[in-house]
């Protein structure tokens, strides 16, 4: 009889359980801003996508909807100068924005949201110091001081380490939850190979397949498959800044370092000194440089070349984050490249400055 009445009062805690929402609001005010427009956007291809729409009505909005799983999407507010990123599930969602301070928005209602901002706490620390030791880097070039510069290049490395496994540690503790995808996405999967990335795969449940976000990082990994080292490189004809028309094929023999960048990237800028300073470290006759830019803005990547010397072939479609090759080669953040052989296969991935320069004159003595 003890034993029904266990089961017959598990029943009825199971039955008072609230039944999750099926559909999501979001409930926004605005302080010093009476009317206007705000639009909820999604971000594809790198580029904002205009989702739905709602008028301000004295400082007040709403959205609602349905969302099978929970994502991340941007307020786009008239007369508000920053877009807000807010992580959105069929919760009811409270949005506080004051249009002269908007970068402290508050949000109420959404636990995804609280993931996703709760990895600000955990990186900071860290980005202050990488903040710094960039800016120490770029000085200690300038003066021509590179014991200096090498020393700060390692302790920046150190401190990235770091940063990647306080990261780690931070996901593990929502390995069911969709956020912590799409924080592993943004934060870990840069220039991993798909071994590794597989590796950070595993860290979800698989009950979070079919969401968007554990999709795509399946998929990059399959995706990464095909351009991993020892598979043939992917051919592509891009025009230069005059319009010529250049072929990874064109050079065919050599070792070829793709390096994807874009002159609107600060990480790109930061680390193109020390591809310079490589490319005039190393033979020539066996090795060369492509650059792939991301720009969408012809004059802004000439400039962009032209203050950086940068001064090895540059191609780009100027599609930005549509660029073919970017594509093939599953480039999703930048900095990256690639190193080809002579014989067009796939050697190394991601390679530093400091690696550069000890793993090419290497393979040029073997050729």
């Amino acid at each position: 009889m003890k034993k029904i009445w266990i089961i017959i009062m598990a029943a009825a805690v199971f039955a008072c359980q609230p039944k999750p929402q099926e559909s999501f609001t979001i409930n926004g005010s605005i302080s010093g801003l009476e009317n206007g427009k705000v639009y909820l956007q999604d971000r594809v291809d790198g580029l904002m996508v205009n989702m739905d729409s709602a008028e301000v009505q004295n400082g007040n909005f709403s959205f609602s909807g349905e969302i099978k799983h929970p994502e991340i999407f941007y307020l786009n507010i008239d007369g508000v100068a920053s877009r807000l990123a807010l992580f959105v599930e069929n919760t009811d969602i409270e949005v506080d924005i004051d249009a002269e301070n908007p970068s402290q928005y508050q949000v109420s209602g959404s636990k995804s949201h609280e993931i996703f901002t709760g990895l600000d706490d955990v990186v900071q620390p860290f980005d202050e110091r990488l903040r710094f030791d960039q800016e120490e880097i770029r000085k200690a070039v300038e003066e021509n001081n590179e014991l200096l510069a090498d020393q700060l290049r390692e302790r920046y490395e150190e401190t990235e380490r770091l940063r990647k496994q306080a990261i780690l540690d931070y996901v593990n503790q929502y390995s069911d939850q969709p956020a912590a995808v799409f924080i592993a996405i943004r934060q870990l999967s840069h220039g991993l190979d798909h071994e590794e990335l597989q590796e950070i795969l595993d860290i979800f449940d698989t009950k979070l397949a079919g969401s968007r976000y554990y999709d795509d990082l399946a998929g990059r990994v399959t995706d990464l498959e095909r351009v991993a080292i020892g598979e043939p490189a992917i051919d592509f004809t891009l025009p230069d800044p005059d319009g010529n028309e250049i072929s990874l094929s064109d050079y065919r023999g050599k070792y070829v370092l793709l390096s994807f960048w874009a002159s609107w990237c600060p990480y790109c800028r930061v680390e193109n000194p020390n591809l310079v300073k490589a490319y005039n470290e190393i033979d020539s006759k066996g090795f060369e440089i492509i650059g792939v830019s991301l720009d969408r803005n012809h004059d802004a990547w000439v400039k962009g070349i032209e203050e950086d010397e940068l001064n090895w072939p540059q191609v780009s479609d100027l599609e930005g984050w549509r660029s073919g090759p970017a594509s093939e080669y599953v480039v999703r953040s930048i900095p990256q490249n690639v190193l080809i052989g002579p014989d067009g296969t796939i050697v190394a991935r991601n390679l530093k400055y400091n690696e550069l320069v000890e793993l090419i004159p290497r393979l040029l003595q073997s050729v």
